[in-house]
């Protein structure tokens, strides 16, 4: 199947920064930190190669690789206790001329003092909670990964129907939103209307969500903006939902509708940062019930992902069919 490329898709730029600044802000309730007074750091965080190599982003306390976010836990304050003033020396200076800003003492622990001013004095940013150390590395990656994944902005709406992710697109005007109200009446869900934002977290995982200004509203022409949620209730409204299905629709130039493949439809793939997305084009049309169209869309795609392609099982039963000998009378 060809692969077909967008102008309505606009990927922002590959390398993404984060402040220290805003980790304190957002996971600041979740893990219950504390900057204190003096902590140093006003980094930001982002791809960072070294020698040629990336840089890992969160890790436990490493001074042969420091990662840029060192989480230091009960073990790691045992270790650094435990040594002489000369191997400490050596641990803090290959840390500290690293590309770690951000270091997190988990457990409750306390650093050294001289550990503590070799920190500061180097401009990294000490946070300090009471969570336990794989806790705060594990949330520190969740929202790192997320903050600093790839990301592009779409113009269309997504949607949750029959809990595959379903983007609409096409032209301004063509009837994205009216169709998008149709469907959460049918009991679907909205994700985003005009620009979902999509983050790449994985390999194929394409996952979409809402600009907040955005959040619950979706416009539709000629009745203006309707907030969804106060309209349907909290079922209406899915806040985030992995990519599984676009589905373009189009205008049939001069009211005349291209043919389109009587067996398969008109497939093709969609190319979403590096991730490989079937997509199909629907035409408007008067007489073309497009909501209901959509769901058998939808039901199809979940056979396909099951291996059962209507197609394939037509063309096959119509091969056999023409091949079986006809009995005469």
């Amino acid at each position: 199947m060809p692969v077909t490329g967008d102008d309505l898709f606009d990927e922002s730029p590959a390398t993404r920064r984060v402040a220290v600044e805003t980790v304190f802000n957002r996971l600041r309730s979740s893990l219950g930190l504390h900057w204190p007074e003096g902590g140093g750091g006003t980094a930001t965080l982002g791809a960072t190669r070294l020698d040629g190599r990336r840089v890992p982003m969160v890790g436990y306390l490493n001074f042969i690789h420091p990662p840029q976010v060192q989480v230091i836990g009960e073990p790691e304050i045992a270790y650094l206790e435990s040594i002489g003033d000369d191997q400490l020396s050596h641990v803090l200076e290959r840390v500290t001329a690293g590309a770690t800003k951000l270091v997190v003492i988990a457990d409750g622990r306390v650093l050294r003092k001289e550990v503590r001013a070799a920190f500061d004095g180097a401009g990294i940013a000490v946070f300090e909670t009471a969570a336990t150390a794989h806790r705060s590395a594990y949330r520190l990656r969740h929202f790192l990964g997320e903050a600093l994944a790839r990301q592009i902005t779409v113009h269309g709406v997504f949607l949750e129907v029959l809990s595959i992710g379903l983007l609409l697109t096409g032209d301004s005007g063509v009837g994205k939103s009216e169709l998008a109200l149709e469907l959460v009446n049918r009991g679907h869900r909205l994700v985003a209307d005009d620009a979902p934002e999509f983050a790449l977290l994985g390999p194929d995982d394409l996952n979409g969500g809402c600009p907040p200004v955005l959040q619950d509203f979706l416009e539709v022409r000629g009745l203006g903006i309707l907030n969804i949620r106060a309209m349907f209730g909290e079922a209406a409204i899915k806040r985030r939902k992995q990519l599984g299905l676009i589905i373009r629709l189009v205008r049939p130039k001069s009211g005349v509708l291209d043919a389109p493949d009587r067996l398969a439809g008109t497939r093709t793939i969609q190319r979403l940062l590096d991730v490989e997305i079937p997509e199909i084009t629907l035409p408007v049309a008067v007489g073309h019930n497009l909501s209901v169209l959509v769901e058998a869309a939808c039901r199809d795609h979940l056979l396909r992902m099951q291996g059962q392609y209507s197609d394939e099982e037509f063309a096959l039963r119509q091969h056999k069919a023409i091949q079986e000998p006809t009995s005469c009378g």
